[in-house]
């Protein structure tokens, strides 16, 4: 018998709140949640665990999202990293992102069926 192969998400977010409830999203979807407060924490726990896909916000201390997906694309090229963020539909902040290897977007009061069609949607683009 073989071991089923854990399915991981990096949640990369300040807000305690977005946090909490992106995880408790995640573990419905059946991935394990692993979570950072920042992007250099989000970096690196990306380099430690090496997720399937990375939930990623912009505006955070330290490090922003914009840096650190640039970061860990720089790290593994076929990283997928979702921006998740009130601010992500403002165009420079998604023009910046995509340059940096993003490769979705999510509102950040996602929810269950949205994420859902995120990951198929970069699953399909994946096959292309």
């Amino acid at each position: 018998m073989t071991k089923k192969k854990i399915k991981k998400i990096l949640i990369v977010e300040d807000s305690e709140y977005y946090r909490k409830r992106a995880k408790e999203i995640v573990e419905k979807q059946g991935y394990k949640p692993f979570l950072a407060e920042n992007g250099i924490e989000g970096v690196e726990l990306y380099k430690n665990i090496l997720p399937n896909y990375t939930i990623m916000d912009i505006c955070m201390p330290i490090m922003d999202g914009i840096e650190a997906t640039k970061e860990i694309i720089d790290f593994d090229k076929d990283a997928k990293i979702i921006i998740c963020s009130s601010a992500n539909f403002v165009p420079t902040y998604r023009k910046r992102a995509i340059k940096n290897g993003a490769k979705a977007f999510l509102q950040k009061n996602f929810s269950q069926e949205d994420l859902k069609q995120i990951i198929e949607e970069i699953k399909l683009e994946d096959i292309q």
